[in-house]
């Protein structure tokens, strides 16, 4: 039996679509095109903040199951004015995906908290290239809100996957922050063939390796 795909003609970004289908499956000309879970299961959770995570409930082969997964696109928040000065205004501030920042990795962190409470299967579809490192960033708890990632992944009580999709990457600090050694006895690591990952990204390794003087010496070869 050959297999069908839907043909994707939307004009946004491909990885995005895909990995909303993954989720959720969607509906093609041939009929419904399943995701990972079973379908119409997925819930997503709390779907109007940090919406570069994306957290939610699903049902695999009827198992109630938690699922957390990645943006792939830039998303804006949205902080409104502060009613007390009369100079202040709403502004709008752009996130782009496949990046942890303050308020997504909380989301994280409290979705680990709350699927660990009731005792679900955790599911992390990882596709992210680490954490936002600005000033701003790290003021507003970053690096704190990480390491409640960590620690709430260590006493995870249920089953964990991490699974990198084809097409996807996980580099740097998110690489430790979902490194299957957190909890060996509850968490497992799997990758597509297609997916990448490591601490450092090609251009990072390039640049520690490749110095100056090996540089000047390639291009007079």
């Amino acid at each position: 039996m050959q297999a069908t795909y839907c043909k994707v003609s939307m004009p946004v970004k491909l990885p995005s679509i895909l990995f909303s289908a993954a989720l959720a499956g969607r509906e093609c000309p041939d009929g419904w095109e399943s995701g990972l879970f079973d379908k119409n299961s997925f819930t997503e959770a709390q779907a109007g903040w940090a919406r570069t995570v994306v957290t939610g409930r699903a049902r695999l082969g009827g198992i109630p199951v938690g699922v957390i997964a990645v943006e792939t696109q830039t998303v804006e928040r949205v902080v409104p004015a502060d009613p007390g000065p009369p100079d202040s205004s709403e502004q709008s501030i752009p996130q782009a995906g496949q990046v942890w920042f303050p308020d997504s990795a909380d989301k994280t962190a409290q979705a680990i908290e709350e699927l660990d409470r009731e005792g679900l299967p955790l599911f992390i579809l990882a596709n992210w290239r680490g954490f936002a490192g600005g000033q701003r960033d790290l003021f507003d708890g970053v690096l704190q809100a990480g390491s409640t990632i960590v620690e709430n992944l260590r006493v995870y009580k249920q089953p964990v996957f991490v699974y990198i999709p084809g097409g996807a990457e996980l580099r740097g600090g998110a690489w430790v922050v979902v490194d299957s050694q957190i909890n060996p006895t509850h968490m497992q690591a799997f990758a597509d063939p297609r997916a990448r990952g490591g601490v450092l990204e090609p251009e990072g390794v390039v640049e520690i390796k490749y110095k100056q003087d090996a540089l000047i010496t390639t291009m007079h070869r």
